[in-house]
This record gives C-alpha cells, structure tokens and sequence, in this order.
C-alpha cells in the first residue's frame, strides 16, 4: 500500500466509523425507550386485570337476587 492510499483510506473509514456509532447511539436510545413502555404497559395491564375483578364482584353483588331484596326492603 502506497501512502496515498493510505491517506485516502483514513478519513473514509473515519467516517464511516463516525456513522457506525451514530446508528448505534440512535438504536440503543430507542431501545432503552421501549424497555420503559413495556413496563408501564405492564403496570397498565395489571391495573386493568384488577378492576376487571372489581367490575364482575359488583356485577354479582348488584344481579344477586338477596341484594334486590335488601333494597327493596330499603325502600319500605
């Protein structure tokens, strides 16, 4: 390899490189995003999976037919 070659060869792999880690800058930035919204999306599913519960208890309690006796008592 002559040094003009050499010369030549520096600044083009010095840009590429500079472009490599660019890339990988971008991707692990994003990366760590979505580690972040997968746990809340978990946080949120959990919520969700409660009050699903808390929803059907109610359910039963209003359609239970010795609560619509309690209430109508209420109202005598």
């Amino acid at each position: 390899m002559n040094t003009s070659t050499l010369a030549l060869l520096i600044p083009i792999f010095a840009i590429v490189g500079g472009y490599v880690v660019a890339i990988m800058k971008i991707r692990h930035k994003s990366g760590g995003l979505s580690r972040e919204q997968e746990v809340e999306n978990q946080a949120l599913r959990a919520e969700l999976a409660s009050l699903r519960q808390r929803i059907e208890v109610l359910e039963q309690l209003v359609t239970d037919d010795d609560y619509q006796l309690k209430r109508e008592f209420k109202r005598v």
